[in-house]
């Protein structure tokens, strides 16, 4: 797989999770007994709760792709030099 395939997938990866989480809140929120008022506003908080973990998680999982890739390229390149050299 190349740099952009894995960036796919991991966009993909994160959209899943950060969709199942929002529609779980959503729906916990609404199915709640509480007033309109206090629903809305619980709502909005735990939207940006999730919003600042979904970006954490996201930075994490970025970091370990790229780190992922280039050891992958540096084990290519390396076996590479090897054969070359045969």
């Amino acid at each position: 797989m190349n740099e952009r395939d894995d960036q796919n997938v991991l966009l993909n990866v994160l959209a899943g999770i950060g969709i199942g989480a929002i529609l779980g809140a959503v729906a916990g929120m609404l199915l709640a007994p509480k007033a309109g008022r206090e629903t809305r506003e619980e709502l909005g908080a735990r939207m940006n709760d999730l919003g600042t973990r979904v970006s954490d998680i996201s930075d994490r999982v970025a970091t370990r792709v790229r780190s992922a890739v280039e050891a992958g390229r540096r084990a290519v390149e390396d076996t590479g030099d090897g054969e070359r050299g045969v």
